[in-house]
């Protein structure tokens, strides 16, 4: 009786550990390595291409702070990052909320919204160039000739164009964020609504009041990912501003030059992957550092 359980107790265990082994080993070869390489190589003249890798201490990071580019692009990812978070927040609150209130039509409206969000980045980035902001022939500059109202250059100009990219991802990206208020909106027990409206609350009561607070860890999700992935933004700059005839990207000038576009920049059109590997961990700062900013703001929220 004894006999015939061990062999088996033996094979789950080797199960197990056959399992773990593969699974720490595809963690460690595709996660943790890469990140202790890159690491090492921002501390060195890294160029694969010339099978180059020279310890160069802090060569790279002065480089980078002493590089006009580098500041011009970090400011534009944070300023890119700030204001498309706000929106994306505020604007899908904003949202949830109403078709939380209108119990008509919830699903469609909330699958209305969410396609954009299954659609692909890259598509859609093509399509707002070519069909929105197409200086000749688009749509916006259609509509405003329509109404007597002047063509913009869009994302030929440095005033505009990060306001064009901000608008395509915030109307892309909005529907993650409704879905996620609409469902933190109903875990709010309807007893609360119910007092409230008894008591004399008005719209705006209910809102900040009672809906504010019970959507707090929602917004804190929306929040922390929706900056995350902002502060990493690169297609929509390489799909939108790039230029075929000069080889450009990130224009007009450096109107919308980011930080993961000087990532890209140094390594793969120059080849310096000592470089790339500094400013991206510089960016790592940033995004920790926004991080823990927002988490503090929302525990400061709780307590209160």
């Amino acid at each position: 009786m004894f006999s015939k359980k061990k062999p088996k107790g033996r094979q789950e265990l080797i199960i197990i550990v056959v399992t773990m082994s593969i699974l720490v080993f595809y963690i460690g070869t595709f996660t943790y390595f890469p990140i202790i390489y890159s690491i090492i190589g921002s501390f060195a003249n890294w160029r694969p291409i010339r099978n180059i890798f020279e310890f160069s201490g802090f060569d790279n990071y002065k480089w980078m702070f002493e590089n006009d580019l580098f500041w011009k692009s970090m400011w534009n990812t944070i300023r890119f990052a700030m204001i498309t978070c706000a929106l994306y927040v505020g604007l899908g609150l904003f949202f949830a909320t109403l078709i939380f209130i209108n119990k008509k039509f919830q699903g469609f409206f909330r699958s209305a919204f969410f396609m954009p969000v299954i659609t692909s980045g890259v598509a859609v980035s093509i399509l707002w160039r070519h069909a929105f902001y197409n200086t000749n022939s688009g749509i916006f500059n259609t509509v405003l000739e329509f109404f007597g109202g002047s063509p913009q250059m869009w994302l030929l100009d440095e005033r505009l164009v990060i306001p064009c990219i901000i608008a395509m991802t915030v109307w892309k990206d909005l529907g993650y964020a409704i879905i996620i208020f609409f469902a933190g909106l109903k875990e709010v027990p309807g007893e609360l609504f119910e007092a409230a409206t008894i008591d004399g609350a008005g719209k705006m009561q209910l809102f900040r009041h009672i809906i504010l607070p019970m959507v707090k860890p929602a917004t804190l999700l929306v929040a922390v990912t929706g900056m995350i992935n902002y502060l990493q933004v690169l297609n929509p700059i390489l799909l939108m501003t790039s230029r075929i005839d000069t080889g450009t990207v990130g224009g007009p000038g450096t109107a919308s030059f980011t930080s993961m576009v000087l990532v890209f920049q140094n390594a793969f059109r120059e080849y310096h992957f000592g470089r790339a590997s500094a400013v991206g961990y510089s960016l790592t700062v940033v995004i920790l550092f926004f991080t823990f900013i927002q988490f503090r703001i929302s525990k400061k929220g709780g307590d209160e």
